[in-house]
């Protein structure tokens, strides 16, 4: 059965579907609120506890990213407004709480997937679902508890949340097989972080017979395997014990170099969410954060956007663990859509094309000026870098610039520490900035190209359609040429050019950033050691030729062949 590699590797070991049924509730009258209110407090106060165990039996070092997301959904139990709208619905409407809890909660899954053009802020709503499903059990006396096997398997399901994930023990999962799921939800982002093993969207996977058997989960070829042959069960027992001595060898490249066999050096940072990751990056020995994207704090508030101390108080924090490493903090980028309350942005046919990122700053500067205070306050605890996401013309740059230039005067009257010296950045994510980048890197102190958005902006084929996902492959010629012009326009300016897209962590592509010069690549945390090491055994002179190959292939399947034979 073919899948799509969500988190690579290979697992052998029992099938176990792992089944979420959905706690269907009914409107009901009331007439003592009273009783219904307390009854709410009692399964927060249930649902609290359940979250403070699940936290504390992980490893603060190694489950970073689930801790995170479990600590956003016991937040929302302590959410003004989420709580007054179920609260409202049970005074108000006289109506049951599980009722009331099912309406609050959708009202703020629908404001979430409508975020169409940020995969990160959409996956939210899983998050809310899921803490929505717990209080509703908590309410009703359902335990959501499953039994797990007393052995090694690999988990089979339609999707599994975050606090699922949580409970699971990690020590007996070896694996995970979705019939949906997506590159960007929650348990793909989860398994790479656990360095599992994960395969979505592979159809018909819950109609297969997999009870009871041992199958074979290739997330390195894409493939799950129901009934093994004896060759395919020894080709595993030698990738796992390959895999072991690959583990164990990384760790010579947390503190190494990351210069090629001929001298040039290449940085690898770690694109981030939140302050709880840095005491992860500086371990897999990170040269420092390439993105931190700001879109959570925002997604905190619920009636107005955080203010520039909230700001500042993060932006700090990051600053100061990195203790003199690198920050890049991308300003805000959000879409269009009517559920956006208080950004009071309208609904859009095509939020892909529409009013986002920094067309929305720009419209509002006194959102947009507030998250750059704080970004250039934060400048005097760290080496803080700022970037805007989406530009398409050099007007924005110059308006934006004219922002930062109005924060730097009003904060030398107020005598307010900053970096005079900071570096200002843009994202290179359009066909148009990309075509325009000799003009634009006169006017920045450095480029950063989003992967992931260049390539569905060059192709035209949004990148969360699996129907059109191989247009968006890092293989294909067009997005390698594309990117090669905007690293020699950054070279011929003198300035900085990374990648903080998920291209950077291709280890194929790692001799193509080299032979194109790119300065740093910001990767995911767990793949930081690897990237690093494929850097150390990459010969730039040899790469350069490479990429004069590479650049003359007409598809990306000639690239991927001759990437091969290279690696």
């Amino acid at each position: 059965m073919k899948g799509i590699i969500a988190s690579p590797g290979r697992a052998y070991a029992d099938a176990f579907i792992v089944q979420e049924p959905r706690i269907v509730v009914e409107k009901t009258s009331i007439d003592d609120s009273d009783n219904e209110l307390e009854r709410l407090q009692s399964a927060i106060d249930a649902c609290d506890v359940q979250f403070e165990s699940l936290i504390k039996g992980l490893d603060a070092d190694d489950d970073t990213a689930t801790i995170e997301l479990l600590e956003f959904q016991q937040m929302m139990l302590e959410d003004t407004d989420y709580l007054d709208k179920i609260t409202t619905i049970i005074t108000e409407d006289k109506l049951n709480a599980e009722y009331a809890v099912e309406v609050a909660s959708n009202d703020y899954i629908g404001f979430l997937q409508n975020l169409t053009d940020n995969d990160y802020l959409r996956e939210r709503a899983a998050d809310i679902g899921d803490m929505a499903q717990r209080l509703l059990g908590a309410l009703l006396g359902i335990s959501r508890a499953i039994e797990e096997p007393d052995h090694d398997y690999i988990a089979i399901a339609n999707d599994i949340t975050p606090s699922r994930m949580a409970e699971l023990d990690q020590d007996k999962l070896k694996g995970i097989a979705l019939e949906k799921g997506s590159l960007t939800s929650h348990c793909s982002i989860l398994a790479a972080s656990l360095g599992i093993p994960c395969l979505i969207e592979v159809t018909g996977l819950l109609e297969a017979d997999t009870t009871g058997k041992r199958i074979l989960l290739d997330a390195e070829h894409g493939e799950l395997v129901l009934d093994p042959s004896k060759q395919q069960i020894d080709a595993y027992l030698d990738y796992r014990k390959a895999r072991e001595q690959d583990l164990e060898a990384l760790k010579a490249y947390v503190d190494k170099e990351s210069r090629t066999l001929d001298g040039a050096h290449m940085g690898v940072y770690a694109n981030i969410i939140s302050a709880s990751e840095v005491a992860s990056l500086l371990e897999q020995g990170g040269e420092g954060v390439g993105l931190l994207r700001t879109e959570l704090i925002y997604m905190e508030e619920t009636t107005a956007a955080p203010s520039e101390e909230k700001q500042f108080q993060l932006y700090s924090e990051i600053a100061s663990a990195l203790d003199g490493l690198p920050l890049i903090i991308r300003t805000l980028d959000v879409g269009g859509d009517k559920d956006i309350d208080y950004l009071h942005i309208g609904k859009e046919d095509n939020p892909f094309l529409g009013y986002r990122a920094i067309r929305y700053s720009l419209d509002t500067p006194e959102v947009f000026k507030a998250q750059i205070k704080a970004i250039v306050r934060a400048s005097a605890q760290g080496n803080v870098e700022m970037m805007f996401p989406l530009i398409t013309t050099i007007d924005e740059i110059r308006r934006a610039k004219a922002l930062v230039s109005e924060v730097f005067n009003e904060l030398d009257k107020g005598n307010v520490a900053y970096n005079k010296d900071m570096k200002i950045g843009i994202m290179i994510e359009t066909p148009a900035s990309a075509f325009d980048s000799a003009r634009m890197a006169r006017e920045v102190d450095f480029f950063s190209i989003g992967t992931n958005d260049l390539a569905q902006y060059l192709f035209a084929a949004d990148r969360t359609n699996a129907k059109v996902l191989e247009l968006n492959s890092y293989f294909q010629p067009t997005l390698l040429r594309t990117m090669a012009q905007v690293a020699d326009s950054a070279h011929e300016a003198g300035i900085m050019v990374d990648i903080c897209g998920r291209a950077g962590e291709v280890l194929e592509l790692i001799p193509l950033w080299i032979a194109m010069g790119i300065d740093n690549v910001s990767v995911s945390i767990p793949e930081i050691t690897r990237v690093r090491r494929k850097i150390t055994q990459t010969d730039k002179a040899a790469s350069v030729k490479l990429l004069d190959k590479v650049l003359q292939c007409d598809t990306a399947g000639e690239v991927q062949a001759m990437l091969g034979g290279a690696s």
